[in-house]
């Protein structure tokens, strides 16, 4: 049995344009009270309070925009479980951002309690994220949009104090409680045309991550499943993700999209787990009155750059189409879709999935739907 409460706030004011100057602060908070019950329960009863106050701005010079943020964030858990004489209750314990834990768990007497992490203390996390970008038209649709990061992203409940059978995952998550805040500096450049017979995108970007939570498999089992331990190490994300239109005439388009990521540990070069190969997608969106079809064949790669004790999976190539019906009426519109997943059954799996090991992606699968819209 789950229970989650959640409260959240905010407040947005958007400032009056004084000359080339226009933007917007404000404020966020949210209040959730978590509990879990029960033999499968995972974390102990958690309250997390957190606080953030942001500001956006822009500066407009035409051909030239700058636009620059910040915002300071302020993250309590408080556990329904106290620990008592270590002098840790409440604190935030000692540092491990950019340690690789290989070793944090292996062959530890965990408590035999579900939902009951060894040593769930309280833990306050305070940071901030600041942001700076540059965007240029180039004219004729066209813009090169520069973007300079550094960000704050404080563990999650689960990654904290998860210690129990997960069996969505199909394992016994064991959570961190000393994990610390994940840093990140990010560098994005992108080039965009949206105007013409020929459209795209493109984003190149890179992630130094220090900190970066993932879950691990150590080799252990408990319950018959898998340990998956949440760990930290400092990590980089290199990638880049295009999509390109071509009219083909009238209301006829393709459109192609490519994407692919590489994700390290630093400084070893190991790969990190669940990150996807190499995809793309080609769709077509062939309209005629109000038919629509949309067929959609997508494509990756083998992804064989992985984790320890993370299996392979093989490249597929999947085909879906999509027709829809639309009948406008002076107030209603009546949408008539008919989707078909997956319509040559190909067997294949997803590298992003937790289970991709135990259950493969859907097969073959055909959808109607119908839905009445008004204005």
């Amino acid at each position: 049995r789950f229970a989650n409460r959640t409260w959240i706030v905010r407040a947005d004011v958007d400032q009056q344009r004084t000359g080339r100057l226009s933007g917007r602060f404000g404020a966020w908070m949210q209040f959730r009270d978590f509990e879990a019950a029960g033999v499968e329960a995972l974390t102990p009863q958690t309250d997390q309070n957190a606080f953030a106050a942001f500001a956006y701005e822009a500066l407009d010079f035409g051909r030239y925009r700058v636009q620059f943020g910040g915002r300071v964030e302020r993250n309590d858990y408080r556990t329904g479980l106290r620990t008592g004489g270590d002098g840790h209750e409440g604190e935030d314990g000692d540092h491990h951002e950019g340690e690789d834990h290989d070793d944090d768990h292996e062959g530890d007497d965990h408590d035999d309690d579900h939902g009951v992490a060894p040593d769930p203390r309280d833990r306050q996390f305070l940071g901030a994220s600041a942001s700076i970008g540059l965007h240029t038209d180039l004219g004729a649709g066209g813009a090169v949009v520069a973007n300079l990061t550094r960000s704050h992203r404080a563990p999650a409940l689960e990654e904290l104090y998860s210690f129990g059978p997960h069996a969505g995952t199909r394992s016994f998550d064991v959570g961190d409680p000393e994990l610390e805040s994940e840093t990140t500096l990010g560098f994005d450049l992108s080039f965009r045309h949206r105007i013409g017979r020929v459209q795209g995108d493109f984003n190149f970007y890179v992630y130094d991550i220090d900190g970066f939570i993932f879950g691990r498999r150590i080799g252990e089992v408990r319950d018959d499943l898998p340990v998956l331990d949440f760990v930290q190490g400092d990590s980089r994300f290199v990638g880049f993700d295009a999509t390109g239109r071509v009219r083909l005439g009238g209301r006829a388009w393709a459109t192609l999209g490519l994407g692919l990521v590489d994700a390290t540990l630093r400084p070893t070069g190991e790969p990190l787990p669940l990150i996807p190969p190499l995809r793309g997608t080609l769709r077509l969106d062939l309209p005629y009155d109000g038919f629509t079809v949309s067929p959609r064949l997508t494509l990756a790669a083998r992804q064989d750059d992985v984790h320890r004790g993370e299996t392979e999976t093989a490249g597929y190539a999947v085909f879906d189409l999509l027709a829809s019906y639309v009948w406008p009426r002076q107030h209603t519109a009546h949408v008539l879709t008919l989707a078909g997943y997956n319509l040559t059954n190909a067997l294949y799996r997803n590298h992003t999935s937790f289970i991709k090991d135990f259950a493969p992606e859907m097969g073959r699968g055909i959808k109607v739907g119908y839905s009445l819209r008004f204005f």
